[in-house]
């Protein structure tokens, strides 16, 4: 009864904190008018490096946030809008997937096996796709191309797998 009441608490912990960094950041980001440089282009900000903070610790939910957004509207605002208040409901969905994988790897060796290969794969082709994305945005061209658009949020889905391994391991020594 306790551990339970103990897990409980731990991952509402987790995803409260980064629900309050997303928040945080996309607060950030709109009062630095980033749906306009978005639109425009720019260089790496402040902003930029803590949303790539971010999407490390979040990649799943960012990019599918940052995907569906684009569905949303055109307008620039409501679309960064629409993009971080998916971002904030998705976290609890992948924290909690997080959190059944960590918790079911607990039960033998060979699960633990089974969810460090699987957070191997997802590492490596996410590091492949990474690549392809930065190749990507760096080639030439006469418009303007965010270099890291594409990069970051499918290294952000790669580092989706090293969070797993690192929270699983994190549960296991508490419990």
């Amino acid at each position: 009864m306790r551990r339970i009441r103990w897990r409980q608490l731990w991952i509402r912990k987790i995803i409260r904190l980064n629900l309050a960094i997303v928040i945080a950041i996309g607060l950030y980001g709109f009062v630095t008018d980033e749906p306009y440089w978005r639109a425009n282009g720019h260089a790496p900000w402040l902003y930029d490096y803590f949303f790539w903070f971010a999407l490390f610790l979040n990649g799943p939910s960012g990019f599918a946030a940052d995907y569906l957004s684009w569905f949303t509207t055109r307008d620039l605002d409501l679309r960064f809008i629409a993009q971080y208040a998916m971002w904030c409901l998705l976290l609890w969905v992948q924290w909690k997937l997080y959190h059944a994988a960590a918790a079911w790897s607990r039960g033998t060796p060979r699960r633990v096996l089974i969810l460090y290969g699987l957070a191997v794969v997802v590492v490596l082709a996410g590091g492949l796709g990474a690549y392809k994305a930065w190749i990507y945005g760096h080639r030439p061209s006469e418009f303007w191309i965010d270099e890291y658009f594409w990069f970051v949020r499918v290294a952000g889905i790669a580092a989706s797998g090293i969070v797993v391994l690192c929270y699983s391991v994190l549960l296991k020594k508490k419990t």
